[in-house]
């Protein structure tokens, strides 16, 4: 009786399992905006295993240290980042709690089943062009570049268009958030008779280099690399290449055409044309304000920044910059109580090449000398680069100003999406990957100034 009463023990622990294996997904219901959130849980060796994803926040195939599943009831708990979660199983084989991190209390509920995203505008199978996967080198850096190449049916020659994408490790087809906005681009200009070339930037997917290392100006020198590439393919009218630069992207697309006279024109979208010190001051009011932080804090903090880009914009090399910033923490009275090694830490995170690049970078001075075709756009909301003071700039200092085109939009963001904020967080619940009429736009300003 007893060995029985063991084996109806065990039936019983795998039968509770069962109903809670598998992908549950739902979204963490914050004050602005809904965080999707993806659970796995397995099986091993008679235990419970758990892992998440965020997808709107890159994380993906973290582990959760602590999983329960007691009378209908998920407990879930992530000590380092102060996650707990407690769910009840419901008949209809859902899940509705409260997800819990640093004292702040929020409702999750969840669905068993895949996550799924709601992409209208990304382009299905079957295409009516060519899709070729091609690579190309950058002799400079001794790396090659992976990309994509799509051209319109026929013999050509075809003027083409080259993505280039914003800050960030980004593949070829930009993807956030579940967004693939250059692989929605690529399909759009090359059913209207473009060819376009996008390619994973260095050191990620299929492209060799060191990513971490790069600066814009090691962008810059890849699309180079991209250019000449190009002018080899016998359907390029090697006469007619430009580039389409998003973010980043556009001061790569600045320094390219101001230092390259053969590029036909440029599309700078939702690019920097201020210094770097004032573009990271205004995302940082932004998203202060959002986060509802009081004037004096947010003051505050921009005391803080400004001393910090201070010390990056003056500074002539890494070693330097990280030794005054050291010195700077450890003056500052909010970090009285802070270890060496946590002001180390902070000062090295800051003074990196990439950000000295971005603090120090001029684009008066490539913008001047810039005399091809330029179209700017920009989207109201959007608040990492902000449009009034950057498009204000590109028509200050472009260099032949016949040749600009100036597209500001109301209530699109950075991603030129429609928001209601402008914030981050909404890129991936909007499903509008880029807002059609921007596309409109684009395709009749290259009709008139390219074909």
């Amino acid at each position: 009786m007893k060995k029985l009463f063991l084996l109806f023990t065990l039936l019983f622990s795998i039968s509770t399992f069962a109903q809670i294996e598998g992908t549950w997904n739902g979204a963490i219901e914050l004050p602005t905006v809904k965080l999707p959130f993806v659970l796995h849980v397995t099986k091993e060796n008679n235990q419970l295993k758990a892992t998440f994803d965020s997808p709107d926040q890159g994380g993906f195939g973290i582990e959760i240290p602590e999983i329960r599943f007691e009378e209908n009831t998920l407990h879930l708990k992530h000590p380092q980042m102060m996650m707990t979660y407690k769910g009840v199983l419901q008949s209809n084989n859902t899940i509705k709690g409260t997800f819990m991190q640093g004292g702040q209390s929020f409702t999750l509920d969840l669905t068993q089943g895949e996550f799924k995203r709601n992409r209208p505008q990304e382009p299905k199978p079957k295409f009516n062009y060519k899709i070729e996967d091609v690579t190309f080198e950058n002799k400079e850096a001794k790396i090659k570049l992976a990309g994509t190449l799509t051209t319109p049916h026929g013999n050509g020659k075809f003027p083409t268009v080259i993505l280039v994408a914003g800050s960030g490790p980004n593949d070829r087809d930009e993807e956030l958030f579940g967004h693939k906005p250059f692989l929605v681009i690529a399909d759009y200009l090359t059913k209207k008779g473009y060819a376009v070339l996008r390619y994973d930037k260095r050191g990620v997917a299929a492209s060799e280099g060191d990513f971490a290392a790069a600066t814009v100006f090691d962008f810059a020198n890849d699309t180079k690399a991209a250019i000449e590439y190009l002018k080899s393919r016998k359907e390029i009218d090697s006469k007619k290449i430009g580039i389409w630069g998003h973010s980043e992207g556009g001061q790569v697309a600045q320094i390219v055409a101001a230092q390259d006279p053969s590029v036909h024109f440029i599309i700078l979208m939702a690019s920097p044309a201020i210094g770097g010190d004032e573009i990271l001051m205004h995302q940082t009011k932004a998203l202060a304000e959002n986060a509802n932080l009081s004037q004096s804090e947010i003051d505050e903090l921009q005391d803080e920044n400004k001393a910090v880009y201070s010390i990056i914009k003056k500074g002539k090399d890494i070693a330097s910059i990280k030794k005054e910033l050291v010195t700077y923490f450890k003056s500052n009275k909010n970090y009285k109580d802070a270890k060496d090694s946590q002001i180390n830490a902070k000062a090295a995170s800051l003074a990196t090449d990439w950000m000295k690049a971005f603090i120090q970078f001029n684009s008066q001075e490539y913008l001047s000398k810039i005399n091809c075709h330029v179209l700017a756009l920009n989207g109201n909301k959007d608040i990492q680069v902000p449009a009034k003071e950057n498009l204000a700039s590109i028509a200050a200092h472009i260099g032949n100003k016949d040749k600009l085109v100036v597209m500001a939009y109301r209530d699109l963001n950075h991603m030129f999406q429609t928001a209601n904020t402008g914030m981050p967080e909404e890129y991936g619940e909007i499903e509008t990957t880029i807002e059609p009429k921007v596309l409109e736009d684009i395709s009749n300003w290259l009709n008139k100034t390219v074909k």
